[in-house]
C-alpha cells in the first residue's frame, strides 16, 4: 500500500494520480519542474532539491514525459522508493478487464473503435490513457463487469513494472521518439514491454504485415492471433473483399469496402479490432455495424471545408513521418503540405524518398524546420519553404495555386503547443479567420 507518494510531472497523468492516491488515502507531494500549481490536497515539493523532494517518500509516480534517465529518477531508486508509471498506479486499482493498445499509429482509431464495437455489443466500456482522461484518474472507479481500452505509448510503456492487459495489441512500429529512446531498436523495444506480463491465459494481437512486430511472436508467453491485409492468418484477414477472422472456424464479418472510414491503415486498423472483439466472444452484427459506422477521431484528416477554392484538411493527429505520408497518398489532387514542430532527431531520408507526386509545395515551421530542409534531396521537383509560426504557414500555403492544403506535422507539437489538440485547435482557428467553410 502507498503511504507516501512523490508524483513527478503535473500534466494529465500526474493529476489523474494525485486523484487517485487521495482518494485511498495517501499523503501526496507534487514535483513538477514547470512549477504547475499542485492540485488542492498535495504538498508541492517543486522547488526542493530532487534529494529534499524524496524525503520520506515511498513511492514515486512518474508522467509519461518523465524519462527513466531523469536524475530524479536514480536518485529514488538509491534511497529505496518504488517507481512506476501513472498507468502502473491505474493497473493496481483497475477493476474491470483491460485492452491495451500499442503502436506508432492508429492507436487512437483503435481504441476509439473498440470502445463503440463493446458498447454495441452492450458493454460497458472506457476509453483510457494516451486519449482523454488517464488510466488512474478512472481505474477505482470501473466496474468490475466493465472494459477498459487503454491507449498506450512508448513513454508510458517505458515504466510498467507488473501491468498486464488481457488482450494486448501492436499495431505498427515505425521510426519514433529516437529524442528519447535513441534508436529505432529502443524504441521498439518499449514497445514490446506490453507483452512481457502476459501469461497463457492472455491474447496478444499482432500485426503480421509489420516484421518487428511479428518478430513479438518469439517472446510472447500468450495466445498469438494476428492481423493481416495480404495472407489468411489464424486471427483477422482479407479474402476475396471481405473482412474474415479464423480461429478454428472461418467466419465473414463484413465487406472489406464498407468501412466509413477509407485507406488500408484503417482496414488494417479495423483488423486488428476484429481480432480483439471476435476472441471476446462478440457478435458479428455489433462488430460489423461498428465499421460501417465509425468516423475518424478529432484531427484525423478532418475535412474542414474550403477557402479560396482549396479544400483544406487537418492531420494536427499525424505526429511521426509514416501517418503524414499516408495523409499525403490519401489526397487526390496537387497539395501543398505544412509539416513540422517538436524536433524528435529523426532522420527525414525515407519520408522524403516515399513522398508521393500530388505534393507540389512544402511548407514547414515549427522548431524542426531546420531539421526538414537539411534532408531534402538533390533535385527535388516540389518547391519548399519555411515559415516562423503556423499562421504565417498557412497564409503561405493559401498563396498557391494548389488544390488542396494539408496540415500534417509529422511530428508532435511539444515545442509550441501543449498537444496535437491544442495544435489542431490553432490550425482550425486559422483557417476560420481566412474564412474557412465559405463555399
Amino acid at each position: 500500500m502507498i503511504k507516501t507518494a512523490l508524483i513527478v510531472g503535473m500534466g494529465v497523468s500526474g493529476r489523474g494520480a494525485a486523484e487517485l492516491l487521495l482518494r485511498h488515502g495517501a499523503r501526496v507531494c507534487v514535483y513538477d519542474k514547470a512549477g504547475v500549481r499542485a492540485p488542492d490536497g498535495c504538498e508541492d515539493r517543486s522547488r526542493l532539491s530532487p534529494e529534499r523532494a524524496l524525503r520520506g517518500v515511498d513511492s514515486v509516480i512518474l508522467s509519461p514525459g518523465v524519462p527513466m534517465s531523469d536524475p530524479l529518477v536514480k536518485y529514488a531508486e538509491l534511497c529505496g522508493a518504488e517507481v512506476m508509471g501513472e498507468v502502473e498506479l491505474g493497473y493496481r486499482f483497475a477493476r474491470g478487464e483491460v485492452v491495451a493498445v500499442t503502436g506508432t499509429n492508429g492507436k487512437t482509431t483503435v481504441t476509439l473503435m473498440l470502445k463503440d464495437i463493446l458498447e454495441r455489443a452492450g458493454i460497458k466500456s472506457y476509453a483510457l490513457g494516451n486519449i482523454g482522461a488517464s488510466f488512474a484518474a478512472v481505474a477505482d472507479l470501473t466496474e468490475p463487469d466493465s472494459v477498459v481500452v487503454l491507449e498506450l505509448s512508448s513513454f508510458q510503456l517505458e515504466s510498467v513494472v507488473g501491468f498486464r492487459s488481457r488482450y494486448a495489441v501492436c499495431l505498427n512500429i515505425t521510426p519514433d521518439h529516437y529524442e528519447r529512446h535513441g534508436s529505432f531498436t529502443e524504441y521498439a523495444e518499449a514497445k514490446r514491454r506490453l507483452f512481457l506480463n502476459q501469461t497463457a491465459g492472455d491474447v496478444a494481437v499482432l500485426n503480421y504485415d509489420d516484421p518487428t512486430v511479428r518478430a513479438f511472436e518469439r517472446d510472447v508467453a500468450a495466445e498469438v492471433l494476428f492481423f493481416s491485409l495480404r495472407q489468411k492468418v489464424r486471427g483477422a484477414y482479407i479474402e476475396n473483399g471481405g473482412i474474415y477472422y479464423c480461429r478454428g472456424r472461418e467466419e465473414y464479418i463484413a465487406p472489406a469496402d464498407s468501412l466509413r472510414l477509407k485507406g488500408e491503415h484503417n482496414l488494417a486498423n479495423a483488423l486488428a479490432c476484429v481480432a480483439v472483439a471476435k476472441h471476446m466472444g462478440l457478435d458479428n452484427k455489433a462488430i460489423a455495424d461498428a465499421l460501417k459506422s465509425f468516423s475518424a477521431p478529432r484531427f484525423r484528416m478532418q475535412y474542414c471545408g474550403t477557402v479560396r477554392g482549396k479544400a483544406v484538411y487537418n492531420d494536427s493527429k499525424a505526429t511521426n513521418i509514416d501517418s503524414t505520408i499516408k495523409a499525403c497518398r490519401a489526397l487526390k489532387g496537387s497539395t501543398v503540405l505544412i509539416m513540422g514542430g517538436y524536433d524528435k532527431g529523426i532522420s527525414y531520408e525515407k519520408f522524403f524518398a516515399q513522398l508521393p507526386d500530388n505534393i507540389e509545395r512544402i511548407v514547414a515551421t515549427g522548431d524542426n524546420a531546420e531539421s526538414i530542409k537539411e534532408w531534402l534531396p538533390t533535385g527535388h521537383e516540389f518547391s519548399f519553404e519555411m515559415a516562423p509560426s503556423l499562421f504565417v504557414a498557412v497564409e503561405k500555403a493559401f498563396d498557391g495555386e494548389e488544390e488542396n492544403v494539408l496540415f500534417s506535422p509529422s511530428t508532435s507539437s511539444f515545442d509550441r503547443y501543449a498537444d496535437f489538440e491544442e495544435r489542431g485547435e490553432a490550425f482550425d482557428c486559422i483557417v476560420g479567420a481566412l474564412g474557412c467553410g465559405e463555399d
